[in-house]
């Protein structure tokens, strides 16, 4: 089929239950689901199936990402990726994650053939004085594994104090995990691979604790932690690396915006209204601009994550 040049793919996010979850993002961002389930994630652009987005308007509608992707690439401009490689989620913590690490590349194709899974958070409100678990403080592997061994997880853990509309990359095989009362804008390789050290021992409705991933965080922590500073971030540009790069347009009035390396976009609206050109977006909107779409006008008060690869 052939399809316009100027071709906006609106999305339905995925709604993922969790033991933290609350109805907040419900009224936050206009989204829509029952009111008996706690959701503590929103899936807005994702092509996994265990919380799969779906196309909402056009030729395509009722396609899942991983069918359009892999079905028309011609929307993509043909990428040599065989998986759509992004996924974007809005996590609302009402408690705190587990303390978790995930694999790099080269790990996961290996254990799991899938993409490692670097990610970043755009923090869009939180409590004053807010931390997040950010690194570690072993020094060798051995002190590494006697801490985990014997649960000092004060003496291991590295915390890191956030504040509103700040940014945090967060690298593969980096010690992690949002705490209470947090909530984020999330970009990641399109990866569900997490490796959990430490869950606060909660248990589910059913009674039952949720499983740790001991052996696998061992083998990937590095010792000592590293510093990095990979996300490459420059002018608007939050991250500009291998993995993927975001943009924030924090939008006034009528802009021109134009990404001519890009072979496709993908788009949330986080705050405000407005238009892509002729076309009305709102608040908790996600959608992908087709191949060839790399320039746009923004009209209205809005503040926008634009990503691609």
């Amino acid at each position: 089929m052939s399809h316009s040049v100027k071709e906006i793919i609106f999305l339905k996010p995925a709604f993922v239950e969790k033991i933290w979850g609350n109805q907040k993002l419900k009224q936050q961002f206009n989204f829509d689901f029952p009111e008996n389930i706690l959701i503590g994630e929103a899936w807005l652009i994702s092509g996994l199936e265990q919380g799969m987005s779906y196309v909402l308007n056009g030729e395509f509608q009722g396609y899942s990402l991983k069918q359009l992707y892999q079905d028309q690439p011609q929307l993509f401009g043909f990428p040599t990726e065989k998986e759509y490689p992004l996924l974007t989620k809005i996590l609302d913590v009402s408690d705190n994650l587990s303390v978790q690490i995930h694999p790099d590349d080269k790990y996961a194709k290996k254990h799991h053939l899938s993409y490692g899974k670097t990610e970043c958070w755009y923090v869009l409100d939180c409590s004053s004085g807010q931390k997040v678990v950010y690194g570690h403080h072993a020094q060798t592997k051995e002190q590494l594994m006697q801490w985990l061994d014997e649960n000092k997880f004060d003496q291991l853990l590295n915390y890191l104090t956030i504040a509103k509309d700040q940014f945090i990359y967060v690298p593969s095989l980096k010690i992690h995990g949002l705490l209470a009362n947090t909530l984020v804008f999330e970009l990641q390789q399109s990866s569900d691979i997490t490796y959990r050290l430490y869950d606060y021992n909660r248990v589910d409705k059913s009674g039952d604790s949720r499983d740790l991933h001991l052996k696998e965080a061992k083998d990937i922590i590095v010792c000592p932690d590293q510093n990095s500073s990979e996300a490459n971030g420059h002018d608007d540009y939050l991250v500009d690396n291998q993995f993927f790069k975001l943009v924030k347009i924090a939008n006034q009035d009528k802009q021109s915006y134009h990404f001519p390396e890009a072979k496709w976009l993908q788009v949330s609206v986080l705050k405000g209204q407005g238009t892509i050109d002729t076309t009305n977006i709102k608040l908790g909107d996600s959608f992908i601009l087709v191949n060839g779409y790399n320039s746009f006008e923004l009209q209205g008060e809005m503040l926008v994550m634009l990503s691609y690869c």
